[in-house]
């Protein structure tokens, strides 16, 4: 008996476990360590403080010999794999318990250096992207029930044609007309500039690369594999790929080329021929002494048989998990109505569950979704985690419904908890990934962490299915560091779905409101907005949050209230078109969004602009605003501030006094900005408040 709650304790002594060596399933959903419904009220740990180490690979012992000596000076060493090696989840190889480098063009290292870096390790040399080829879907659209007083009031899919390479083969985005982007496409090649990859005519077998790319939009990315080349046109083809983000696009941005042998001409880099089951590997000067080659990407699986017989009581605590394989070409499916595509597994993987602890483990380089909580998941509590080297997202939620109905089906994450983890260096390889992926689930609270270095939004609410989510206490910078169009959290709600959040049992296509309170949000590097609430996202309350750079966001959407939350700076951004302004209110339409907006008690603090808001079609003959009242907007010194406003049917810029005279922002006053020491202290003061 460990406590009250258990009935076995599972204590693992210290060492290293290499879970992937002769293994029976490669499964990204059943692990090594497969719990079941009979494994209820379990404890598995690390044996008083230990280090106990579960590894997805499997130790090499090799025999190496010199293969070639490069141009540069380097040494190609190669070594015979042994047949105790599966070779088709071998995709990625840990020495001494970090990544190599597949062997890439251009040279570069992509866990440390990312798009905008020094030296990015990325190629901006397309040429031309080849246009895709167009299948369409089946178009479902449910014209009742419909959600009014919104732009997207219907639920619609597409099913097969363009949607055929997700799984199951449905995609918002593949309809005829998507509510809000395009039809769902990829490109299926492109041509590199002249000269732009010099060994490109000496690929001797070019199907066994992949060509990492970035969507046109920097909204995330895509992994192809290689059909075939023409060495004359500088000519990529694509096979298999391009499902790894939803939304997809004609053409791409920067891209890389990886698994190609004549590629390998840079320290760290590796190639596994598969065909005479040999490993190259450049060292830097002396050759390292432990070598790993990964076997399987799930360690440990909880699944239940169903719902009704869930597995209970279960505390996973005190592990290391590494070394799995990549998951980037398996199987993805989209979710709802955000743009995320997701692969549906983990290194640990959830299904079926009901308490469930996860704490005090370290996931670290790893080649897929850190925790996946797929379907039914009730009171699952993850605390005290870190998670860092990884190359999809570190914990994701995923729910389903049956079409719009998700109120006769209970196959969601319910009432999570997420507190207290570290969470960094993740996405790796897919770029529209997260710390916290929030899909199809209900009440999850996320608070707490740490959360920095990643290349989209530390936390996305893909959809606004039931809501009733707390964001609270978390320190989140360095986001959007490799894309574009985001912010350390996005929210967005294009796709109704039937549930029981507003009164229980009592279908409504409304959600519950959700909170995101007391969060310190630094909106650096390429993000654009703290709290972007895009397209759609309705019934939000954003309170006591401490914002640097970047301002409130509404695009779309309706019935959000923030209030006693304080904006730093927000027009110190780099001048791109988005946030220059502590409140940005884009597109509002009567009877479909902008309704319902309510903007108080805040405080603006501006850096050189003198304009606190920028509210699209504000007319003082025809108002229809957010509701704005007893903010404290900052100015800097020797400026007045400045409201724009058509009036009489032209844009005039209004002192606050003209602004207040149309009856808006009652009680706001307008002050000379102070110092950042002066800033700094309203923020402690505020975020030590705790009503």
């Amino acid at each position: 008996m460990h406590n009250s709650g258990y009935t076995l304790c599972i204590s693992i002594r210290g060492g290293t476990y290499y879970l992937g060596t002769n293994v029976t399933t490669t499964s990204s959903q059943i692990g090594a360590i497969a719990l079941t419904s009979n494994d209820s009220n379990l404890v598995i740990e690390n044996y008083q403080d230990e280090r106990v180490v579960l590894s997805g690979g499997t130790l090499l012992q090799l025999q190496w010999s010199v293969h070639a000596k490069t141009a540069a000076g380097g040494t190609i060493m190669k070594a015979q794999i042994p047949s105790y090696v599966k070779l088709d989840d071998f995709n990625e190889l840990y020495i001494d318990g970090r990544r190599a480098i597949v062997a890439k063009y251009p040279n570069g290292d992509p866990s440390t250096q990312g798009l905008y870096a020094k030296d990015p390790g990325f190629s901006f040399d397309a040429q031309r992207w080849w246009p895709p080829s167009f299948n369409p879907s089946v178009e479902i659209r449910v014209q009742e029930p419909y959600r009014n007083g919104t732009v997207f009031t219907n639920y619609q899919l597409g099913v097969g044609g363009g949607a055929a390479v997700f799984n199951p083969p449905t995609n918002f985005w593949s309809t005829a007309s998507p509510p809000a982007g395009d039809n769902y496409v990829v490109p299926h090649g492109l041509t590199v500039k002249s000269g732009a990859m010099p060994h490109i005519g000496n690929w001797s077998k070019p199907i066994t690369g992949f060509v990492h790319a970035f969507h046109a939009g920097y909204w995330g990315s895509w992994v192809f594999e290689i059909a075939s080349i023409n060495t004359t046109e500088n000519t990529i083809m694509f096979a298999r790929g391009g499902f790894q983000e939803a939304r997809g696009s004609d053409a791409g941005g920067a891209f890389y080329v990886a698994n190609i042998f004549e590629e390998l001409d840079s320290p760290n880099e590796w190639f596994l021929d598969k065909d005479t089951r040999t490993l190259y590997f450049m060292p830097n000067e002396t050759m390292p002494d432990v070598f790993v080659a990964s076997q399987i990407p799930c360690l440990i699986s909880i699944t239940g048989s169903s719902i009704e017989d869930s597995v209970k009581n279960v505390l996973i605590r005190g592990l290391i998990l590494t070394e799995t394989s990549s998951t980037y070409m398996r199987d993805y499916m989209v979710p709802g109505g955000g743009d995320w595509a997701v692969h549906r597994g983990g290194t640990m993987y959830l299904r079926n569950t009901k308490y469930v602890t996860i704490t005090h483990n370290l996931f670290t380089q790893l080649g897929s979704n850190g925790v996946a909580l797929i379907d039914y998941n009730f009171a699952t509590s993850l605390t005290l985690n870190e998670f860092v080297w990884l190359t999809d997202s570190a914990i994701i939620l995923v729910g389903s419904t049956y079409g719009i109905d998700g109120f006769s089906i209970a196959s969601q994450p319910d009432n999570i908890l997420i507190q207290s983890n570290l969470i960094h260096e993740t996405g790796i390889y897919i770029k529209q990934s997260s710390p916290v992926l929030i899909a199809i689930s209900r009440s999850v609270s996320v608070v707490g962490n740490l959360m920095f270095n990643i290349p989209r939004a530390a936390i996305n609410i893909n959809d606004g299915f039931y809501g009733n989510h707390t964001i609270s206490w978390n320190v989140i910078f360095n986001t959007v560091r490799e894309t574009s169009d985001h912010g350390p959290i996005n929210t967005w709600d294009r796709q109704p779905f039937l549930s029981d959040a507003v009164q229980h049992d009592v279908p409504s296509l409304w959600q519950h409101e959700s909170y995101i309170h007391h969060n310190t949000l630094f909106n650096n590097y390429n993000a654009l907005w703290p709290i972007d609430h895009d397209d759609g996202s309705c019934f939000y309350e954003d309170s006591y949050n401490f914002h640097v750079y970047g301002g409130k966001k509404n695009f779309l959407g309706h019935s959000k209230i923030d209030h006693h939350q304080i904006y730093v700076y927000s027009d110190a951004n780099r001048g791109d078109f988005g946030s220059n302004v502590c409140l940005g209110d884009y597109a509002p339409s009567r009877g479909s969004s902008g309704w319902n907006e309510i903007w108080v008690e805040n405080t603006c603090i501006l850096y050189h602009n003198p304009s606190p808001y920028k509210i699209d079609n504000c007319d003082t003959d025809n108002l229809f605003v957010p509701y704005l009242a007893n903010n404290k907007i900052y100015v800097p010194s020797g400026t007045q501030a400045v409201f724009t406003c058509k009036v009489n049917g032209s844009a005039r810029q209004l002192s606050l006094e003209q602004w207040q005279s149309y009856g808006l922002d009652i009680g706001t006053a307008v002050q000379i900005a102070p110092d950042v020491q002066t800033i700094i202290e309203w923020g402690r003061k505020m975020l030590q408040a705790t009503t």
